[in-house]
């Protein structure tokens, strides 16, 4: 009662009354009113003196007489309450619920009474309903509620005390708290909820509630609830800056959403843990004064649970980051040694995961030592167990034998029935991967008998093991019976994985039984397990996580198994849709390859579409190639013959013998073929061009430790294998007396020979196309000799192609190449006679109702009703515009003679008419004699015009002329003269060259594969061979510091023929160049000196030849990687055919090679030909006679027709066309054609464009001249100003030294209308001659840029990254600033890798290493971001940037979100006919050469009508405005180029026009005599007169320039008026 009393109020002992006198008379119902007033007021008095008997009286009577009044109801209950009733008590607080629901008093009081009957949870419902009714009340209330949690909670003096003192909002918050430090988790809740009804703006107790409240709710199990709270806690803790509650927050959702299972969101929390950390770590400045909150235990927590959800979700490379981070803080913050240990454990599985089987043995030795010292036995043998599968998986078998042997040993002393069953597995492993199958049935055996019945999952995966070391013994029956038991158990205890590796495992068996019903059942589950491991591997693709390799090998199996069986069924077609399926899975899976290929005729999705037989024979049926498709399966080959225009004309099946495999067969003829290609003077003979595999360092250990174990046994093992020699020996039937055959022979007997009949009918040309499979991959087919002993490359042309979905795009990539070729023959026939022809075809253009091809008066109906144009090849016509004019139109009602001459001879010269019947040969259109008639014969006859109609296109051209000087020049075009026009003369070029590249300069050391390699050689006979090819294709080679990433990329887009030698990788295709200097030692992590998959897919191709010499090195056996994967990424970016080895060649046969291959192609029209031809000649030399060299040559791709000779033409031309240019830009002066009349004014798009190029080169240069930037910005802040201000203009500024060192900032400068003028007789610091206008308005989007670029330049990742990027598309632009806006603004927002506007930058390698770089990452399909300060600027100025040089996003982005801003809106629809723009028929304006704007109609011969008039006076008041605006600009140029010039004589006259009032001492050359005089140290040298007038001529040309641009800007806006007018 004392705790109770201690929150009491005043309404104990206030209602008390006296009691009544007995024996009353009927009264009236005022009386009675009064007497129940009366007899309350005496029960008051009453209880008041604690006389309750009399009380209880007075109350009694009170209530006989109105049994509903609750004042009387409410002083008995209270009375009972003090008498200690409390049952009297509640049921008369009940009575006054019942009476006044809506009043407190009465839930007060029942509050009370179930408090005094200790009835706790009921009484703080009732005090809490009694608080939502009387809110004003609150204090008493929540005193009433603190003293009912008193009694059953433990509630401190001191809390109790500053209860008394607190509001009511605290008070509750603080009762909640007690609540759920008490574990009364349903009544913190309640209180906690009532709390927040409460308007109050105490964040810090709101955010106390909310925390304590989702902490109830999670004990509860309430976790969308809690999560829901801890949300809205985070989010007022993060507006409040309150670090302490987001730390909580943050940490309880993380570990919410762990627990439930959803693991990404669990990482994305913890990263905002990271992030917070960073925060604090900014504010404390060491790790030393961190907040208090921030423990160590965090600390390491946060890291612990990251590798955890890391290595959940696949992402191997962020788990070990986070695990070594914990180890680190482990052992720093001195945790107890088993959190050590276990730290090393978990980094240790990590690396063995990952492969790092050296970093992975250091961990558990490590794990091993610390769980010795800590006596952890369980720790010692778990150590034992993972060092001994370190070792087995670098194949040191004794000792990983030994090391599982001491883990069994520990498992079975300590009695741990579960370890011993692991340890034993672990050992069966072992001997698995040592082939050692039958003791690796006895461990299963041992596992499969120590489970016990809670191990059902580790029995059922003992199983399967036990089942597939069965499988390798060759004993299917007992391997097929643990196979059942093995589903059995999963399907009992619903284990998905072990049902799913057994399935496997069974069908891979089954589908080579001879019985139907296994057949049958095998192709069941192989249709169900190549979807899933498809699907796994995609998912795992799509997510950038790790996926196990077992998925790629197990895939494979069941595709080779699916073959085997559909190949026993006969069902050929859907046998080769499953081999094509499979095959193309290895050019469908290059990184950015959907990508590339989205914009490439039929392209429909590509990854998962299975292709039809009939679609397959279309893409066979577009090239004229018969294609062989083979599948090499483990006991039989598969081979697909089809041909073009025919399709699958056989399908064949051959089956190996029983003592070997059809694999092991191949793969031996294949060895004895090549016998001589690994001599020791290979060393010597061949240079290594090789870059390391990854893992490489770990095979090269593994071999090591095998040459070990086999040196050790070499004896014994002899013998044995001698023994076994013997008898193959015997038992093989080649020990006949016949003569064996020649592996070449053997080779063709069984791949070719049963198709020989098919390929002796082939007709010319004899194409065979290859679809290799496995180890045939590595066959020269070309040196396969038949019957007759002919090699099958003399008699055929062959090509390979790693699958029909390449064949595809080769057969794409040459069409367009066709089109290109087309496109240019036809520019070019429209450029003739000083393109006359395309300008008169653009005069007659259909459709627009143009002026010039119908008479004000006469409407034309078309000539014949049969006619269609559409119907004909335009480019195949002198002028395929005119086909659809209305030039040859008849009128719909009959003409005089003089109309229809005067219509024709505005198009025909000479008014001939042609005769009935002249065009009605088939085959000939009418419309082509004409055309040819205006230009040829424009001055021969009169013409006839006919008044009001426009002038003849041909007569405004001055046509009639033209003559002839040059028929024709060697680009197809001719050379015309006139005597009234400047003609033109318009060579046309093909972009086409030849380019050779490679030999890099390189480093010491680069990093490749995050690991330092030294390159083996200095590509001495690489260089030699890059000089004699580029001598032979007419190039310079680049190589050295030439040869740099960049330039390749840049130069390989317009080749026809590329030819690469440098180190290169063919199984992961990467090609080594030249690091970028500017970035080698600035960024740690820099790929410049890499040229990657993605890089190449990027590269829009038009190669018809690639030439690859490189990736093979005589170090060890390496052959062209499956799946030709370096040739398919060209082929896939646009290239026809890709010519490289299949194996290392000497270097002298390399040479060799290719100087008769470059010879034989000027004469050969297919690179088959050439190659041929190239191929006699090493087999003539004697050097070279071996297989091995001249049969490792290969085609890849298409045999495509290359003109050698056409493609060094185009290269002349173009220099040609460079030396044209360069003359016109050092003269000033037109060397062939004159100026277009009104310059080119870039458009919005192509200014912006052209800033990220300058932003671009000055942010790469950035590194050599770090103050170019600040530089420029403050030169466009004072531009910026000076135009704000023209008083400034009034003084001068000089160029720093900064500046004019860099040509990309004088080139920026000028762009943006900047110019320089000399500073007296200083050329180094000139006068900077600001612009008087804002040049195309860039000079804010500039400065903006400029700004952001600065903050951007200061982290190497990010700046490189951008480097990379731009310039960049308007539409990936807008999709970047989206992306950013809502990144950085609504953070509450979930993004996805998936969603729309995401994946086009994230599928792209450039814009998602620029997302990388500024905190972006995935966590599986989630894109999130990392937001530490640093990445928080750097994303504000990279959206500022992006905002800068956007032509569609509003700069209010970078402050705040718009979801209106968000997107691009959707260009304008087109407009309808009846919208077309007015026409004038009065001027009819038309476009002459070099943009001259003239009027055909002659002046005044039509009269306008009322429409028209309004549009001339329209047009006229428009170019009106422009008129003044033009003269409004020239005067402030004028004044502005005044303003400058007077500013700089000032400071001259300062400097030098003053008289100076005293003589001063100056020092003086030494040497001075009396016949020379004294020459000043410092003397300024003294102008001549040459100089003044150069000086003051370039600012007279500054002033004539920036006039001049002034004047063409007016042109075009004049032009621009004019163009809704003019049809053509």
């Amino acid at each position: 009662m004392d705790r109770l009393g201690m929150f009491s109020s005043p309404q104990f002992g206030t209602y008390s009354m006296p009691s009544l006198a007995e024996g009353s008379e009927p009264i009236s119902e005022a009386e009675e009113i009064n007497e129940v007033r009366s007899l309350h007021v005496r029960g008051v008095r009453a209880a008041k003196i604690n006389d309750f008997k009399e009380a209880m009286k007075n109350y009694n009577e009170a209530l006989e007489i109105d049994d509903k009044d609750t004042s009387v109801l409410h002083a008995r209950s209270l009375a009972y309450l003090q008498m200690g009733d409390f049952t009297s008590a509640l049921n008369d607080a009940e009575t006054i619920i019942s009476i006044k629901p809506q009043s407190s008093q009465g839930y007060l009081l029942r509050g009370l009474a179930y408090q005094q009957m200790n009835q706790f949870k009921d009484a703080i419902n009732s005090l809490l309903t009694a608080l939502e009714l009387e809110p004003d009340n609150a204090d008493k209330l929540t005193n009433r509620i603190a003293a009912t949690v008193a009694r059953f909670c433990n509630i401190s003096k001191d809390l109790a005390k500053s209860l008394k003192a607190m509001d009511a909002y605290n008070k509750l918050s603080e009762v909640g708290v007690v609540l759920y430090q008490s574990a009364h988790y349903e009544m913190c809740i309640q209180i906690l909820e009532t709390a927040q009804s409460f308007q109050t703006n105490q964040k810090g107790i709101t955010m106390r509630i909310l925390l304590t409240l989702a902490n109830a709710q999670s004990k509860l199990g309430n976790q969308n609830q809690a999560i829901s709270l801890y949300q809205e806690c985070l989010t007022l803790a993060v507006a409040t800056h309150e670090q302490v509650y987001q730390t909580k927050s943050l940490v309880n959702i993380a570990t919410l959403h762990l627990e439930s299972g959803d693991t990404q969101q669990a990482i994305i929390y913890y990263r905002k843990l990271l992030c917070l950390e960073a925060e604090l770590l900014e504010e404390a400045g060491s790790e030393e004064t961190m907040p208090d909150f921030w423990t160590r235990e965090l600390q390491c927590g946060l890291h612990l649970n990251l590798s955890i959800a890391y290595k959940t979700i696949g992402n191997m490379s962020s788990a070990i980051i986070h695990a070594k981070r914990y180890t680190r803080l482990a052992e720093k913050f001195g945790l107890d040694k088993r959190f050590q240990a276990e730290s090393y454990h978990n980094t240790g599985m990590l690396n063995e995961i990952l492969g790092n089987m050296s970093a992975a043995l250091d961990c558990y030795e490590n794990y091993l030592q610390m769980s010795k010292q800590n006596s952890d036995k369980r720790g010692t043998a778990q150590a034992y167990g993972c060092l001994g599968g370190v070792y087995a998986g670098l194949c040191t078998w004794p000792t990983a034998v030994m090391y599982h042997q001491q883990h069994i040993a520990m498992a079975t002393t300590m009695g741990h029935a579960k370890m011993v069953a692991m340890a034993n597995e672990m050992l069966g492993d072992t001997y698995m991967l040592k082939k050692d199958y039958e003791k690796a049935v006895k461990q299963y055996e041992t596992v499969v008998n120590a489970c016990t019945h809670n191990e059902s999952r580790t029995k059922a995966m003992a199983l399967c093991k036990l089942g597939r070391a069965y499988r390798a013994l060759g004993r299917s029956q007992y391997s097929l019976y643990f196979f059942e038991q093995a589903i059995t158990m999963a399907d009992d205890l619903d284990f998905a994985d072990v049902r799913m590796m057994a399935d496997f495992h069974q069908a891979c068996i089954q589908c080579t039984s001879t019985q139907l019903s296994e057949i049958e059942h095998a192709q069941k589950a192989f249709s169900k397990l190549i979807p899933f491991f498809e699907k796994k591997i995609s998912e795992h693709d799509e997510e950038k996580s790790h996926c196990p390799r077992e998925y790629y090998e197990q895939l494979s199996q069941c595709n080779d198994g699916m073959l085997t069986v559909l190949a026993k069924m006969g069902d050929k077609e859907e046998a080769l849709q499953y081999a094509e399926a499979h095959r193309k899975r290895t050019v469908t899976q290059l990184p950015n390859h959907h990508v590339t290929c989205a914009g490439v005729a039929h392209f429909h999705d590509v990854h998962h579409e299975a292709w039809t037989y009939d679609r397959m024979h279309r893409v066979v049926s577009q090239q004229s190639g018969t294609v062989l498709f083979y599948s090499l399966l483990e006991h039989a080959l598969l081979l697909w013959v089809i041909q073009p225009g025919v399709g699958l004309v056989r399908f064949y099946t051959g089956r190996s013998f029983k003592e070997t495999s059809m694999r092991q067969q191949v793969t031996s003829l294949l060895t004895e073929l090549l016998t001589d290609k690994d001599q020791p003077d290979n060393f010597t003979t061949c240079e290594s061009r090789a870059l390391p595999l990854r893992g490489a360092h770990l095979d090269h250990l593994r071999k090591q430790n095998l040459k070990r174990l086999e040196k050790n046994n070499g004896k014994k093992d002899e013998g044995k294998s001698e023994e076994k020699v013997v008898e193959k020996e015997v038992s093989s039937p080649s020990s006949s007396p016949a003569p064996r055959k020649s592996p070449q022979r053997q080779l063709y007997e069984i791949l070719l020979s049963p198709v020989e009949d098919i390929l002796m009918k082939m007709e010319e040309p004899r194409n065979l196309v290859i679809v290799p499979d496995k180890e045939l991959h590595h066959c020269p087919f070309s040196a396969l000799q038949d019957w007759r002993g002919t090699l099958i490359g003399k008699r055929f042309n062959l090509s390979y192609i790693p699958c029909l979905l390449q064949l595809d795009r080769v057969v794409q990539n040459e069409q367009a190449a066709l089109r290109r070729r087309d496109d240019l023959d036809f520019e070019r026939t429209q450029s003739r006679k000083g393109g006359l022809r395309k300008l008169i075809s653009q005069a007659l253009l259909p459709g627009n109702s143009n002026p010039l091809m119908s008479s004000p008066v006469d409407n034309f109906s078309p000539l014949s009703p049969g006619f269609d144009p559409n119907q004909l090849n335009l480019k195949q016509v002198s002028n395929p515009r005119l086909l659809t004019s209305g030039a040859l139109h008849t009128p719909s009602k009959p003409l005089s003679r003089q109309a229809l001459i005067s219509r024709e001879t505005t198009f025909r010269s000479g008014g001939t008419i042609s005769p009935p019947g002249a065009f009605d040969k088939p085959g000939v259109s009418p419309l082509l004699p004409h055309l040819p008639d205006i230009i040829e014969n424009g001055a021969s006859g009169e013409q006839v015009h006919t008044v009001g109609t426009p002038a003849a296109p041909g007569k405004v051209l001055s046509s009639h002329t033209y003559s002839t000087v040059t028929t024709r020049t060697w680009t197809g075009t001719d050379i015309t003269t006139s005597s009234q026009v400047v003609t033109t003369f318009q060579q046309l070029s093909d972009m086409e060259k030849c380019v050779v590249f490679g030999v890099p300069r390189l480093p010491e050391s680069v990093q490749v594969h995050d690991r330092p390699w030294k390159p083996a050689s200095d590509l001495t006979s690489a260089k030699r061979e890059l000089s004699m090819v580029g001598e032979l294709l007419d190039t310079d080679p680049i190589v050295s510091d030439a040869a740099t990433k960049q330039k390749f990329l840049q130069e390989i887009k317009n080749a026809a023929i590329i030819h690469i030698a440098t180190h290169a990788c063919l199984e992961e295709g990467m090609l080594l160049v030249t690091p970028d200097p500017n970035l080698a030692d600035k960024d740690a992590d820099d790929t410049s000196h890499m040229v990657t998959v993605e890089d190449i897919l990027t590269s829009k191709l038009q190669a018809q030849l690639v030439v690859i010499s490189g990736g093979f090195t005589p170090v060890r056996k390496s052959f062209i990687a499956n799946g030709y994967r370096l040739p398919a990424v060209f082929l896939a970016a646009g290239a026809q055919s890709v010519l490289m080895t299949q194996w290392q060649v000497p270097d002298v046969a390399m040479e060799k090679f290719y100087f008769h291959f470059y010879h034989s192609l000027k004469k050969e029209d297919h690179i088959s030909g050439a190659l041929s031809s190239a191929v006699s000649a090493l087999r003539e030399d004697d050097r070279f006679k071996a297989v091995w060299i001249w049969g490792a040559f290969m085609l890849v791709g298409h045999d495509s027709q290359i003109k050698l000779n056409q493609i060094q033409h185009a290269m002349l031309d173009q220099r040609i066309d460079r030396a044209e240019k360069e003359l016109e830009e050092e003269t000033g002066r037109e060397i062939l054609n004159p100026k277009s009349a009104i310059p080119h004014v870039p458009s919005k798009e192509e200014n912006y464009e052209q800033l990220q190029q300058f932003l671009g080169k000055l942010l790469r240069n950035d590194h050599n001249q770090p103050r170019v930037i600040p530089v420029l910005i403050d030169m466009l802040d004072a531009a910026l100003k000076r135009l704000h201000t023209e008083d400034n203009n009034m003084v001068t500024a000089q160029m720093t030294m900064d500046v004019s060192g860099s040509l990309a900032a004088i080139q920026f400068l000028k762009r943006l209308g900047f110019h320089f003028q000399a500073r007296g007789c200083h050329l180094t610091s000139p006068y900077v001659v600001f612009p008087h206008w804002n040049t195309d308005d860039l000079l804010i989007p500039a400065y903006d840029a400029l700004r952001a670029v600065a903050d951007l330049a200061g982290d190497s990742e990010c700046s490189h990254a951008l480097i990379n990027c731009l310039p960049m598309s308007q539409d990936n632009i807008s999709l970047m600033i989206d992306l950013l806006s809502i990144t950085k603004h609504a953070t509450e927002v979930q993004l996805k890798v998936s969603d729309l506007s995401v994946k086009p930058l994230w599928q792209t390698s450039q814009t998602r290493q620029l997302l990388l770089s500024v905190g972006l990452h995935q966590i599986g399909l989630l894109l999130t971001f990392n937001s530490v300060p640093k990445n928080k600027q750097l994303l504000a100025s990279l959206l500022q940037m992006l905002l800068s040089v956007s032509c569609h996003k509003s700069p209010v982005l970078l402050y705040r979100l718009d979801v209106s801003l968000l997107g691009r809106e959707t260009d304008s629809k087109p407009s309808s006919l009846s919208d077309s723009p007015a026409k004038l028929p009065s001027l009819t304006p038309l476009i002459l050469p070099r943009n001259q704007l003239r009027m055909s109609t002659p002046w005044l011969s039509c009269g306008e009508q009322p429409d028209e008039m309004m549009e001339k006076m329209k047009l006229a008041r428009s170019k009106s405005d422009l008129a003044d605006t033009y003269h409004k600009q020239l005067e402030r140029a004028k004044t502005w180029h005044q303003t400058s010039v007077v500013a700089q004589a000032n400071e001259a006259l300062g400097e030098f026009g003053r008289a100076k009032t005293s003589p001063s001492r100056v020092k003086v050359i030494p040497g001075s005599s009396a016949s020379r005089k004294r020459i000043p140290l410092q003397r300024d040298p003294i102008l001549i007169l040459r100089d003044i007038d150069q000086r003051r001529d370039y600012a007279h040309h500054v002033l004539h320039e920036r006039l001049q641009d002034i004047g063409g800007r007016h042109r075009d806006n004049v032009m621009k008026l004019f163009l809704p007018y003019v049809k053509s």
